[in-house]
């Protein structure tokens, strides 16, 4: 099993005397700096005069030029896009110096290879499992949140350590920092936004609307209602299977019992699955996605347009105009 850090397993003092850069001023960026500062740490904003500059000096930080930050820092927070950050390591490059730290809060880049650091920087993983706004959220409020950690390079002798220090910075050591891989954490998260249920709801939606059933109530049922959120936090707060017994008896049947698939089923569903890791632990996602956005994403564009336009789509509308909701896509 995995191996967990917390606070007594971090310590601060190994971001003494450093300054850190944190390049792309987003959700997860802006979070991760204002713990880290509150934490104790010296942190600079890399960025050009654009919003994301505005906001950090509007959050008190000293906001720079990127090539300027990398000059002046010895860790370096690269939170960019993924589809950004090769052409922008390109152009930082040769700015770092031996011993400094490289971290990432995704392994996507480094693990297929579109950036290979140089072998005198410390290479590090630091991948919050917490959107943006609960990284600052659950900071503040003493609970903090899981992360991902790992060591793809380690030039100094002191990059777990290091990245120990970081997790602890940012609050991920008050509930866990897990020790995993550039692999791992890329191959796990992608195979989970490919597993996405946009489709598998619209498939259940057509079915029960082709069974003479009205696809409000059906988006209802689903997603619209809003219970899912709620059904979302009791996965959190009891796992899997302990928030089975927040639903009635007649769900909980219906669940455990109906729901499972066949033998047969489900030997079909785990060979689809395990092509769908092949298909992203080989490359061949990286590769296709890279070809798709030199492109311009016609792909993605086109697919997009025939899902907005999709029946269901104009259903879903108009529901959600009925109940006061204004910020659909479509």
């Amino acid at each position: 099993m995995a191996r967990v850090f917390r606070d007594e397993d971090a310590d601060l003092s190994y971001l003494d005397n450093r300054t850190i850069a944190i390049l792309g001023y987003g959700n997860q960026g802006r979070s991760q700096a204002l713990n880290l500062r509150d934490s104790g740490a010296t942190v600079i904003v890399g960025s050009r005069e654009d919003s994301s500059a505005e906001r950090g000096r509007a959050d008190g930080f000293e906001v720079v030029g990127a090539v300027e930050a990398v000059e002046r820092a010895q860790i370096l927070f690269l939170l960019l896009p993924d589809e950004v950050q090769p052409e922008a390591y390109t152009r930082i490059e040769s700015h770092l110096n031996p011993g400094d730290v490289l971290v990432f809060a995704h392994g996507y880049n480094i693990f297929h290879g579109f950036i290979t650091p140089h072998e005198g920087l410390d290479v590090l993983l630091l991948a919050p499992r917490m959107i943006g706004h609960g990284v600052r959220t659950t900071y503040l409020e003493g609970q903090g949140f899981p992360s991902l950690i790992a060591v793809d390079q380690d030039a100094s002798g002191e990059a777990l350590q290091r990245v120990l220090a970081l997790a602890k910075g940012i609050g991920s050591t008050r509930m866990g920092a897990i020790l995993s891989s550039f692999e791992e954490e890329t191959v796990v998260d992608l195979f989970a936004e490919h597993l996405a249920p946009l489709y598998a709801f619209r498939r259940y939606i057509t079915a029960l609307a082709a069974a003479g059933y009205d696809p409000w109530v059906a988006m209802l049922e689903f997603y619209a209602s809003g219970e899912s959120v709620e059904t979302g936090k009791a996965y959190v707060e009891k796992g899997l299977w302990g928030q089975i017994t927040s639903h009635s008896r007649t769900s909980q049947y219906g669940q455990e019992v109906t729901g499972r698939l066949t033998l047969q089923q489900e030997r079909a569903e785990m060979e689809r699955l395990d092509r769908m890791i092949e298909y992203i632990r080989s490359g061949h996602f990286g590769r296709e996605w890279t070809l798709e956005q030199q492109a311009g994403e016609p792909t993605l564009h086109a697919i997009r347009r025939r899902n907005l336009e999709h029946p269901l789509q104009r259903e879903e509308r108009t529901l959600y105009e009925l109940l006061g909701r204004t910020g659909t896509n479509g």
